[in-house]
């Protein structure tokens, strides 16, 4: 049986979500479409995976369990069960709702949280990840073949709408709202189509889809709680890096951020990345509902273990790329793994030179792997120090050849990429960027006899397509850039 249990935060709050853990159950889940936790249901025709340790078999297991038969592994933030919803598998979802113990009060505030984690076999992530409240229970249209989306505006979404991506740690998803009153059902899920949720690749391979593990489900009245402000944990960074400070909670009153008790460095967002180059304290204060409370975080701030003079990448004959580094200073390194990549984001270590202090380092590739349909190597160098901690440095470019005369640089880029075309070759050109979903990002007409094309990015970082189509011969050719 499931029995009301109180939540903290800040001060003890009623939370009322039933089996806010998804700890209980019918029967316990060893196999795909199981009935979920009571008593929460599924208001699609397809229903979600729940995973609990009471399956022992690894196929519905905690922490061992299969996410759409690949194998995940995952503990429970809290007990020994979660959940598993398609937050966007093209025009796929899936979604899980609840009747609330208690029904919420017009013009009263409520704050409400829920954890998700990305599944290990996961290839996509995404943004939209909502909490929605209603006066009566939401279906989809169970006719339909597949998973349909419930299109909705979710009370509850992390401040800026962040794609989560991390795949070790729970990450909470939080706000504060005011109800219209009467909502008694909670559906947690993604409520935007396709074409309103960003995504990002995590994976070069894995399921092709962004879901999320989800635990820990909250909703609480403001008026039983006391939310205290979340500046964030006290971190170290090296010295050119940044760290998040505070929280993505959405709706609190009034915000203000101190750098160092002096300087006022923001009053609207409840968390944001900051970039010390000295040791730095940042103070949050806030009011919800009335209540004021502070909290202080520390960024410390330390030398770099390399300061790079240059690295450079020469192509020395078509069998062979010479890799040379120059440093300033070192301090505690190991030694200097050089890292080979035909896409600019999975690297392989194809070479080890130990550190010997400020320096000059060569270091050759004979391209013994190397495949003709590449015509673009990356290189980094990943820098290891004596307690084995790890940093890298910037990715370098080897172009083995200009196929048809065309040339993107730099690539991998922060957004701006120009596109050397044959100036000499007839005929108009057009471009198309495409993410990996085949979705048309820009489309670019370039006349005959421009040398040069300059795109601009304003996506979210991850792998793109182009398309180079010379409109009067048909010739055309795809590559791949990488937006950093």
């Amino acid at each position: 049986m499931w029995a009301l249990i109180a939540f903290s935060v800040g001060a003890i709050g009623q939370n009322l979500v039933p089996n806010y853990s998804f700890e209980n159950y019918v029967i316990c889940p060893r196999e795909f479409n199981a009935p979920p936790p009571i008593p929460w249901y599924i208001p699609t025709n397809t229903g979600t995976y729940y995973l609990n340790s009471c399956d022992t078999s690894g196929f519905a297991g905690v922490p061992n369990g299969t996410i759409k038969g690949y194998p995940s592994f995952q503990y429970a933030r809290t007990g020994v069960g979660y959940i598993f919803l398609d937050y966007n598998a093209g025009f796929f979802r899936t979604y899980i709702q609840v009747k609330l113990l208690d029904s919420l009060i017009k013009g009263h505030y409520y704050y409400a949280e829920h954890f998700v984690n990305v599944p290990n076999p996961m290839k996509y992530a995404c943004n939209n990840i909502g909490m929605l409240f209603a006066n009566i229970a939401i279906y989809a249209d169970t006719n339909i073949s597949y998973a349909p989306l419930i299109p909705a505006n979710p009370q509850i979404i992390n401040y800026g709408n962040p794609i989560i991506s991390d795949t070790l740690n729970w990450i909470k998803v939080s706000g504060i709202f005011k109800a219209m009153g009467g909502e008694q059902y909670l559906t947690l899920g993604n409520f935007k189509d396709f074409t309103h949720t960003n995504n990002i690749q995590i994976q070069s391979n894995g399921i092709p889809s962004a879901g999320y593990l989800i635990d820990d489900v909250s909703v609480i009245p403001l008026d039983s709680m006391q939310l205290k402000a979340d500046a964030g944990r006290d971190t170290t960074i090296t010295i050119g890096d940044s760290a998040f400070i505070g929280s993505y909670t959405n709706g609190i009153d009034t915000i203000q951020w101190l750098q160092n008790g002096v300087t006022v460095i923001d009053t609207i967002r409840p968390g944001f990345w900051v970039y010390p180059t000295s040791n730095t304290y940042y103070i949050l204060t806030q009011t919800v509902n009335g209540y004021t409370s502070r909290d202080t975080v520390y960024v410390g701030v330390q030398a770099l273990p390399v300061s790079m003079l240059n690295f450079e990448c020469l192509m020395l004959n078509e069998r062979q790329v010479k890799v040379s580094w120059q440093t300033a200073t070192e301090i505690n390194v190991s030694h200097f793994n050089v890292q080979r990549s035909i896409d600019g984001i999975t690297f392989e270590t194809i070479g080890k030179v130990k550190a010997k202090g400020a320096s000059t380092y060569t270091s050759k590739d004979p391209l013994t792997t190397h495949d003709s349909r590449f015509t673009t190597l990356y290189y980094r160098l990943e820098i290891v120090d004596n307690n084995g901690a790890i940093s890298y440095s910037d990715i370098r470019e080897i172009v083995l050849s200009k196929d048809n005369g065309i040339n993107i640089y730099p690539n991998p880029s922060t957004g701006t990429f120009t596109i050397e075309l044959p100036a000499n070759e007839k005929g108009n050109w057009k471009l198309r960027l495409n993410d990996v979903y085949g979705k048309t990002i820009q489309e670019i007409f370039v006349s005959e006899g421009s040398s040069n094309e300059t795109i601009n990015i304003k996506e979210a970082s991850g792998l793109y397509f182009l398309n180079i189509l010379n409109l009067s011969s048909g010739k055309q050719e795809n590559r791949k850039i990488i937006l950093k």
